[in-house]
């Protein structure tokens, strides 16, 4: 799987955003603005695909729904597909720009601090890396 639709990603996002594995109707409870059977026929997808893992069974209302959560493959798949993205139009917004406009849409100030100081660090040991 080299490019991910869009639902896939939304689907992917909802899973990174939870705090425990979900299941189909979870997702669609998400207000994602998908259905059931999208939901479901994506999670098979990404399932067979290895981007999420089923974790678990659990109730939902009278039948057993199996649980989901993204796996660490999904998470490197996106920031591929990210620096692909971004390579199309890197001439026009340097590197520079691009990481300061995430740092900047983090509207948790504390958090942002935390990824600059993380980010420092990654510089840093990539400077001695070139």
């Amino acid at each position: 799987m080299s490019q991910m639709n869009p639902r896939e990603l939304d689907v992917l996002n909802l899973l990174w955003k939870g705090d425990e594995p979900m299941t189909a109707i979870d997702i669609v409870n998400a207000g994602s603005g998908l259905t059931q059977s999208t939901v479901s026929a994506v999670l098979r997808k990404l399932l067979n695909s290895g981007l999420v893992d089923a974790v678990g069974v659990t109730h939902s209302g009278k039948v057993l729904s199996r649980t989901y959560r993204p796996t660490e493959a999904s998470k490197e798949l996106i920031l591929q597909s990210f620096t692909e993205n971004y390579s199309s139009f890197s001439n026009v917004i340097p590197e520079s720009s691009m990481c300061v406009a995430i740092l900047k849409s983090n509207k948790d100030t504390k958090k942002a601090k935390e990824e600059l100081k993380r980010l420092k660090k990654m510089l840093e040991a990539y400077e001695k890396e070139i």
